[in-house]
């Protein structure tokens, strides 16, 4: 069964955060959202993550890239992830940035161990961990 859902990044820069300069580089991405049937999810989170040319994570953020009921049209959107209130990682040497699926949301709860709904949700990667890409 493959998901409905398809979210690729379309553009990515490293540069300086606008409302935190001082922080130091953070990276912009663009991403594109193609739903081909109604969505049982009311939220899709993805985690984006800039990665260096060793495939070996510098800094994962979750964004939202879905809200809402239905079969959305071609959407697009963009985000920043980075910088951290603290020194972090060199995000210049980001050689791509990878999306990977996070959590899907039915009721807002969802990865809550309350709520026994049975999911939990990958962890999410860490600066210093090797995506595999096989």
């Amino acid at each position: 069964m493959t998901y409905p859902l398809t979210v690729e990044v379309t553009d990515w820069g490293t540069g300086r955060h606008p409302q935190v300069p001082e922080r130091g580089r953070a990276v912009r991405f663009s991403y594109r959202t193609t739903a081909t049937a109604p969505l049982p999810e009311t939220r899709v989170q993805v985690a984006v993550c800039a990665v260096d040319s060793a495939d070996v994570v510098l800094l994962c953020d979750t964004v939202d890239v879905y809200e809402g009921v239905g079969v959305p049209p071609v959407e697009t959107g963009d985000s920043w992830i980075g910088p951290g209130a603290e020194q972090g990682p060199d995000l210049s040497e980001t050689a791509r940035v990878v999306l990977l699926p996070d959590q899907l949301l039915g009721d807002g709860r969802a990865g809550d161990p309350k709520d026994h709904d049975g999911y939990v949700p990958p962890r999410l990667p860490t600066p210093g961990d090797r995506l595999s890409t096989t």
